[in-house]
């Protein structure tokens, strides 16, 4: 038992001292800094996805939404020349939307839908994803 504890003694003062040597402490010096950032790799940056193209006229897009009773309304104006090119804008940023004519004004409508629960709630979706509290619903 004797030699066992003998033999054990310098086997753990090996240990101890093996795991001194791991926890080295490097000292940082401006050079080093200067070479570790020199060598490290920057990912390249990739161009954001282009956003795909509607797939419907504006004239297909607005035969289907007639027959629906509630519309998600963007803008309203007096003209429909204003109307019109506020739907174009919104055509290019990839929003399809009409523009109805009602009592003589001209609404610039997002979406259309037959279920108020679902307008209602699609209506809150896109007030909170543009930022934008000024969409409203209409009854048709």
């Amino acid at each position: 038992m004797a030699k066992l504890s003998y033999l054990l003694i310098p086997l753990f003062l090996l240990l101890i001292s093996s795991c001194k040597d791991k926890k080295r402490i490097t000292t940082v010096s401006k050079k080093n800094v200067v070479e570790q950032t020199a060598k490290r790799q920057v990912p390249e940056l990739t161009p954001p996805p282009e956003k795909p193209e509607p797939k419907l006229s504006s004239a297909e897009i607005a035969k289907n939404r007639e027959i629906f009773d509630y519309h998600i309304v963007a803008a309203s104006y007096n003209y429909q020349k204003q109307a019109d090119a506020f739907k174009d804008r919104l055509y290019q940023k990839g929003y399809p939307s009409i523009v109805l004519e009602k009592n003589g004004k001209y609404r610039v409508v997002l979406q259309s839908f037959n279920n108020k629960e679902s307008a209602i709630k699609e209506l809150k979706r896109l007030r909170k994803l543009n930022k934008k509290p000024d969409l409203w619903l209409l009854r048709q």
